[in-house]
């Protein structure tokens, strides 16, 4: 009996080093995995609105190019075509394949919406690939590789839901271009401007998870950079440390801008949490598909920072990012100051598929601040418009939270 589950144990592990080599795919194998992530989503995904119609002719459409496909990359980006349908940059396939695309918000250095029947460019990564080719907030896209703007989403949409909000997921996904080599965005201007995003491979980053320093006239108060994803674990005892270097500081800055993470990350959320709260608190809801909401609560961990805070976010505040600036906001009072977050909806659930591996990520809860409202639609107190000049030269969000401390 040993031997035999021995055997049995040694077996699964040389498959998942077969399907991990990316080695043929048998079709029923392939099949499985296809359903068993679908089936998860038709049950579990928070977000499915009214009846599921859209979903199952999703499944009709891709299922037969899950069947052919002869390889777990081949797989993976089958799945990514049917989770695709769903428009929700929550839900995508945490596993790298050949020919994967950039991930919005986190591969992203571009975001633009439709405003007014124009592709306008709110905000660019600052020093990515895209600010480096000269886009800016404010431009107005006209064409991407050469293709009309307006055709480029219609084709990304592919007949399905074409409301406002497919409308600007499918050109957020247009314009995070492809893993390398370039994009070309056409702006309208006198000049009919082409921008050309030269992509490049990125390297994780080695420096310090925070950066903390005394700011002002007096130096008297303190601003703290966070500099690394929440499910980084250097994050939590670093933060630790910057933030009683900066006891006794009359107010702080805590920029979370670019700030990431999944819900493995949910300890260190917890962790920061704690060192802005006296007494316990609830800081945020997660609600279910029965409608009950379940409180997440926090408890006072060190010495509290007590003095006025103003956290700074932008479109690539994502996430477990959120869920800390919104947590910050409810329990610390925090005055929120930059652009819209990326307002990535939900708890995220991790599925992994039973033949090959691949792991799916999706929202299974609804997440609500305290109050009810839903985490996406927070909005910052002092909203930075980063196509004025008048939102302050350099960094305008930044310069908004300087101004609103002083």
């Amino acid at each position: 009996m040993i031997a035999a589950r021995l055997a049995a144990v040694a077996f699964g592990f040389l498959t998942a080093v077969a399907f991990a080599a990316d080695t043929p795919l048998a079709r029923q194998d392939a099949l499985a995995d296809f359903d068993a992530v679908w089936k998860a989503i038709d049950r579990d995904y928070a977000y499915m609105e009214g009846p599921h119609s859209a979903w199952k002719r999703a499944r009709e459409t891709w299922r037969p190019r899950a069947a052919k496909a002869a390889s777990r990359d081949e797989l993976a980006a089958a799945l990514d075509g049917l989770l695709s349908t769903l428009h929700d940059d929550a839900v995508f396939v945490v596993d790298r394949w050949t020919g994967a695309p950039r991930r919005v918000p986190v591969d992203a250095d571009i975001w633009a919406r439709w405003r007014d029947g124009a592709a306008v460019i709110e905000a660019v990564r600052i020093f990515g690939d895209a600010d480096v080719a000269g886009l800016k907030p404010g431009d107005t896209i006209v064409a991407v590789d050469g293709t009309r703007v307006e055709r480029a989403v219609a084709d990304k949409l592919q007949g399905t839901d074409a409301g406002p909000a497919s409308r600007d997921w499918a050109l957020r996904r247009i314009l995070t271009g492809p893993r390398s080599g370039e994009l070309r965005v056409r702006i309208a201007s006198e000049q009919r401007r082409i921008g050309v995003v030269e992509r490049r491979a990125t390297t994780p980053a080695t420096a310090s998870a925070v950066l903390a320093r005394r700011v002002g006239d007096a130096r008297d108060a303190g601003y703290l950079r966070v500099k690394a994803a929440l499910d980084d674990a250097r994050l939590a005892p670093e933060f630790d440390a910057a933030l009683d270097q900066l006891a006794g500081t009359r107010g702080l800055i805590l920029d979370l801008r670019e700030v990431t993470g999944n819900g493995g990350a949910r300890a260190t959320t917890q962790a920061i949490l704690g060192r802005f709260v006296t007494a316990e608190s609830a800081w945020q809801l997660r609600e279910g598909h029965d409608r009950t909401r379940t409180p997440d609560r926090v408890a006072p961990r060190g010495t509290p920072y007590t003095a006025p805070l103003i956290v700074l976010v932008d479109r690539w505040t994502a996430g477990e990012g959120e869920a800390l600036a919104a947590g910050l906001s409810a329990v610390a009072k925090a005055r929120l100051v930059g652009t819209s977050m990326a307002g990535l909806r939900g708890e995220p659930r991790e599925l992994k598929a039973p033949r090959t591996g691949l792991t799916v990520r999706f929202p299974a809860q609804r997440a609500l601040l305290p109050d009810g409202t839903a985490r996406e639609r927070l909005v910052p107190s002092i909203v930075v418009d980063l196509s004025q000049p008048q939102a302050g030269a350099g960094d305008p969000i930044l310069y908004q939270g300087l101004r609103l401390l002083e």
